[in-house]
């Protein structure tokens, strides 16, 4: 009782009696039936347009009539369809894919608690997930409206915006030697400080990858600031448990005009971007030309120019060194050993209470 599998999940998720082939949920919603065959495999799923087992049921009639109204209502572009599915497939994959260990979970405490009904608590949790998912989608749909209604229509697609990237350095060398559990902590680490101080520092994740993650900022001298606050050291107490060091970051930033796509970005902006990351030593920042003309009167920070080097797709790429100046920096320094004097304080008198005990 409570494991997953005494559950019926696929009812418990999508109640209702299965009464339709796909090709009669498309004529019930009144779509094409290749319209919906192209939304429905470029989200992630099996093509079932020649399949004759009944799978779909009136909720998923509704669904589709709403995309119907979407279609007919010009708000989705036919040509934007595959693209459009494929991002809201991939992102809700993901985040299937954590929800489901959450299930898991409960069903596994409901197990040991020894609950007489786990697929009604099980149900309180979906419902739950839900409506979360529900509130984050709506506050991350205001700022992004917000971003875009302020250009013009004619720059919808585009937008100027620091864009940066940062890489864990020597990560496929120390995946190698983790367990699954170790290797699960150190990205979840990773990802954590990510957006810790990506968010908290007024910028916005684009996409990870494993050891790598791209971010972007529309004010320069923040992305100048989050990059630079990803590699000042921090504590981080999970690593210490396992006896594992967090890894040097490798960070690159470029500026300009870059094209928004379905929550990506592209342009050579981007390619700069990252070329610039590859270049760099780890513990460092290394910008464009473009990004340190932008910050040149921001205080605390200072840049360094570097020898130019050629580059994949670039004739020539000028790279400065981003860091914070003399006076910012002693301060910086003066406060760190402040604290530590203050926690070797304190660690010193509870040592002598205990002794004393």
């Amino acid at each position: 009782m409570g494991d997953a599998a005494d559950l019926d999940i696929d009812a418990l998720l999508l109640p209702g009696k299965r009464k339709y082939t796909f090709r009669e949920l498309a004529e019930q919603a009144g779509i094409d039936v290749e319209d919906l065959r192209l939304w429905w495999t470029s989200a992630g799923f099996a093509d079932l347009r020649d399949d004759d087992q009944k799978a779909f049921t009136r909720d998923d009639v509704a669904i589709v009539k709403d995309l119907g109204e979407l279609f007919s209502g010009g708000v989705v572009d036919r040509d934007a369809v595959v693209p459009a599915a494929q991002s809201l497939g991939q992102a809700m994959y993901r985040l299937a894919e954590w929800q489901a260990g959450m299930v898991r979970q409960y069903l596994d405490g409901a197990a040991e608690a020894g609950v007489k009904d786990p697929a009604a608590g099980a149900a309180r949790v979906i419902d739950r997930m839900e409506n979360l998912q529900a509130h984050v989608w709506r506050r991350h749909l205001s700022s992004a409206t917000q971003r875009l209604v302020t250009l013009d229509s004619s720059d919808a697609l585009t937008a100027r915006m620091a864009v940066g990237f940062a890489d864990m350095v020597g990560y496929t060398r120390l995946s190698r030697g983790l367990a699954i559990e170790e290797l699960n902590t150190l990205v979840a680490t990773f990802e954590a400080r990510m957006q810790a101080v990506i968010y908290g520092g007024g910028g916005w994740i684009i996409k990870g990858v494993g050891d790598e993650v791209m971010f972007a900022a529309e004010n320069p001298a923040d992305a100048a600031r989050i990059a630079l606050e990803l590699q000042e050291p921090h504590e981080y107490p999970e690593l210490d448990a396992i006896e594992i060091e967090f890894p040097q970051l490798r960070v690159g930033m470029a500026y300009g005009e870059v094209l928004q796509r379905y929550g990506d970005l592209f342009g050579s902006v981007v390619n700069l971007a990252a070329r610039l990351t590859s270049a760099a030593r780890p513990g460092t920042v290394l910008i464009d030309d473009n990004f340190t003309q932008a910050i040149a009167d921001e205080p605390g920070i200072d840049t360094k120019s570097l020898r130019a080097y050629r580059a994949r797709g670039f004739r020539a790429v000028h790279p400065h060194l981003l860091r914070y100046d003399k006076d910012t920096k002693a301060a910086m320094q003066a406060e760190a050993a402040q604290e530590a004097a203050a926690a070797a304080e304190a660690a010193a008198a509870e040592a002598t209470q205990g002794d004393e005990v």
